[in-house]
């Protein structure tokens, strides 16, 4: 039910705001390397981080600064200048979805007690966001 309310959101908010559009956007060679480096950066590394190190399993203060600092994690990677930055890490709209996925990830970590159902969900919407959309 988490995941369903998070696709509503990201939904909503991705392509009916007209963030994006539904279209094939890669060949599958390159999605294919997309979506073996995505399981790891940005699926696995940032659910290490933002789920298992900083929100942990428990407190709702700690699961809030988490999320904020994942929320904040996608502009710096812009001002820092880094490799996998893109100027649609500064659009509000796709911050929104960023939280979204973020408090999504946090519940599943926390109900399930693994990190592995909040890793699979963020690499499926990697994959979906890279695969299936383009930019408006």
């Amino acid at each position: 039910m988490i995941t369903a309310l998070f696709l509503v959101v990201a939904g909503y908010v991705g392509l009916w705001s007209d963030l994006f559009k539904i279209a094939w956007a890669v060949e599958w060679p390159s999605f294919a390397i997309v979506a073996a480096v995505a399981f790891l950066l940005p699926s696995l590394t940032e659910e290490l981080v933002f789920r298992a190190a900083l929100a942990g399993r428990a407190g709702s203060m700690r699961a809030a600064a988490a999320l904020i600092a994942f929320i904040l994690w996608h502009p710096a990677q812009v001002w820092l200048g880094l490799p996998m930055a893109q100027d649609l890490f500064l659009d509000g709209r796709f911050l929104i979805i960023a939280a979204a996925l973020g408090a999504t990830c946090t519940g599943l970590y926390r109900l399930t007690g693994s990190i592995w159902p909040a890793v699979l969900l963020h690499w499926l919407v990697v994959l979906a966001w890279k695969g299936l959309t383009s930019p408006v």
